[in-house]
């Protein structure tokens, strides 16, 4: 079994989201439901794959569409993807891509289009830290969407916060500002890991511990078989 060393940084500049009049994302099937097309097409439907299982998310009753062995991803926890087809013309198509996802949404609409308009973008919307990297606030004529963007991919998986300006008429994503890692994993097999040495000092501590309770156990034990030997001596 893999073990992993998990480091989550929650700053100053994070706190200070819980004092404004933030709200919560609350998961992916809600902000694709959300969507109100661009283009009008004449029906359209939202599909999540899972091991090759399709999944309509909206609506109860889908156009007809073929399985896509592709598609977007908005929380990199999530597994599987998601893609949408919708028929205009006669003629079935299918958003398999961030920026196909963009292209359709069009105009934003609503907090929802805003999010997915920084997924596009090629951020991430986080649900399992909502308060850093999955929620907005309304400005008015713009969102300010907070997402998390993957630093890296491996040793370690890393997330930062970052804050984003949507433009509610162009769904232009501007204003991006790093605001430091909040998300940090390494794997055992990490030789980068900072963390490593210390874990391997307190795992050579408590070996050292233990081989010393050993040996007074069996000081222990030997002394008394000495004396329990000396008394059988005299019985005798």
């Amino acid at each position: 079994m893999k073990k992993y060393i998990l480091v989550i940084f929650l700053c100053a500049g994070h706190m200070v989201l819980a004092q404004g009049s933030k709200k919560l994302f609350s998961n992916t099937e809600n902000l694709l439901k959300a969507i109100i097309p661009n283009s009008n097409p004449d029906s359209w439907t939202v599909i999540r794959n899972i091991d090759g299982k399709n999944t309509v998310i909206r609506p109860e009753n889908p156009p007809a569409y073929e399985n896509s062995a592709t598609g977007f991803v908005i929380d990199q926890r999530e597994h599987g993807y998601y893609y949408i087809a919708y028929t205009k013309g006669g003629q079935t198509r299918y958003i398999t891509d961030a920026e196909g996802l963009r292209t359709f949404i069009g105009d934003i609409d609503n907090p929802q289009e805003a999010a997915l308009a920084a997924v596009a973008k090629g951020y991430v919307i986080d649900f399992e830290y909502q308060d850093v990297a999955a929620n907005y606030t309304d400005n008015g004529a713009s969102y300010t969407v907070h997402a998390g963007k993957v630093m890296s991919l491996d040793c370690p998986f890393e997330i930062n916060h970052y804050a984003l300006n949507v433009d509610k008429k162009t769904g232009a994503v501007t204003g991006e500002t790093d605001m430091g890692k909040y998300f940090e994993l390494y794997g055992k097999e990490c030789e980068n890991n900072p963390h490593y040495s210390a874990l391997q000092k307190q795992m050579e501590e408590a070996r050292l511990k233990a081989e010393e309770q050993k040996k007074i156990q069996k000081e222990m034990t030997d002394k008394m078989e000495r004396r329990i030997r000396k008394i059988q001596s005299k019985r005798r």
